[in-house]
């Protein structure tokens, strides 16, 4: 019997099997084909705002004080298109499905897939406010992944399912490190076997080749608070000189941390994360917002007058970024592309994404052209639901 011939829909939906199979973050966040941005042709830069939950401000005894609703939203923004196309004859569509992904699609699909996930994993962990680890050192101290998890819970993110991105530099040094610490017989078997943690202290873990790595700013240790009272997302600073970066981490002298659900102080100071770049003395974006009374406060104070700005990290270094999160936390979307008039097109969803493949061809040259194409966005919806742990990724020799 003939082969068939291979449709578009059928190249549309083993590209979009592969691609799903090729992420490692982004497979471990909600993903969402939004409907949301059909109603025109999506752009970059398009925003989906998403409704967050309000805390509840808690009354004790007999007289109920209402407490204002607010409507706190989170942006999901259209990040990229991006695409990869394929050439080939038309005898070669008379190929069986896994011949032709053999050849054409396994490894540009997977291409594809890490190249959205390197920029999905940048997004993120700039939007993570909270961080752990040393730096300028190998990560070999379990320890480091229990205070990431008591960021994430202090913050509200619960007792449910978390995991663990790390960078696979983290991987050759924590793993042999835990070698000599209790750990249940199955456990050991993936360490052992796989080279990967698998489950542990209360995470489930993955590695990843492309996770981010982080350019401290070269802010100096001088900068101050300048003036008192300060709330919200942007706080004016004086004193010092050098540069912030998208992603460096900070506190302020007087803002301690808070319980989100008891407003009791957590006893540590608040960490930030700073959201746009700043060069000397000004007004440095951070998130979260700082917000003193009602009920999403998250300090006990505004940042003291005059009190220190402390940036994480040693200046201009560069350090390996892991992350522990609450699924939650973040959310990917894709969204559907017009098809393009005149060739044959196919829009196909799997496990949440969205794909368009369309076939052109070339019937002098009895050529086909074939492009893959995804246009994907994504949201940090509860960033302090998540940790980063930094690490000095240069440094591979084991502990």
């Amino acid at each position: 019997m003939a082969n068939q011939l291979l449709t578009t829909d059928m190249i549309a939906d083993r590209a979009l099997m592969r691609f799903s199979e090729a992420l490692s973050f982004t497979k471990t966040i909600p993903r969402t084909y939004d409907s949301s941005f059909t109603t025109g042709a999506p752009a970059i830069g398009d925003t989906l705002r998403v409704p967050i939950p309000q805390h509840a401000v808690i009354n004790h005894g007999r007289v109920a004080t209402p407490a204002p609703m607010k409507t706190i939203v989170r942006p999901v923004t259209i990040q990229d298109q991006v695409n990869f196309s394929i050439q080939y004859t038309s005898a070669e569509l008379a190929l069986d499905i896994e011949e032709f992904d053999r050849r054409y699609l396994s490894q540009q699909v997977a291409d594809l897939a890490v190249n959205v996930e390197a920029a999905v994993q940048n997004l993120a962990y700039q939007s993570i406010p909270n961080q752990t680890g040393t730096p300028d050192a190998q990560w070999t101290q379990l320890a480091y992944a229990n205070i990431a998890r008591k960021y994430i819970e202090d913050n509200g993110g619960g007792k449910g399912t978390k995991k663990m991105l790390t960078n696979n530099a983290a991987d050759t040094t924590i793993i042999p490190a835990l070698a000599g610490l209790f750990n249940a017989q199955r456990q050991i078997d993936v360490q052992y076997e796989e080279g990967v943690m698998g489950r542990a202290s209360g995470f489930d873990w993955v590695s990843s080749t492309v996770a981010p790595v982080h350019t401290r700013g070269s802010a100096n240790a001088s900068y101050d608070v300048n003036g008192a009272n300060q709330t919200g997302s942007s706080i004016a600073i004086d004193t010092g000189s050098g540069t912030f970066n998208v992603g460096d981490i900070v506190t302020f002298a007087g803002s301690i941390a808070v319980h989100p659900q008891t407003k009791q102080t957590l006893g540590y100071l608040r960490q930030f994360t700073v959201t746009a770049p700043l060069t000397g003395p000004g007004n440095l974006q951070i998130y979260p917002a700082i917000t003193v009374t009602g009920s999403e406060q998250n300090v006990t104070a505004s940042p003291t007058d005059g009190g220190d700005v402390v940036i994480q990290g040693t200046a201009s270094d560069t350090y390996g970024i892991s992350m522990a999160y609450r699924p939650e936390a973040f959310s990917f979307v894709t969204v559907d592309l017009p098809e393009l008039t005149g060739w044959k097109n196919s829009r196909r969803q799997f496990e949440g994404i969205s794909m368009r493949v369309v076939e052109a061809s070339d019937a002098i040259n009895d050529m086909n052209l074939t492009r893959f194409d995804i246009m994907w966005g994504f949201g940090a919806l509860r960033p302090e639901w998540a940790c980063r742990i930094a690490n000095d990724p240069a440094l591979l020799t084991p502990a």
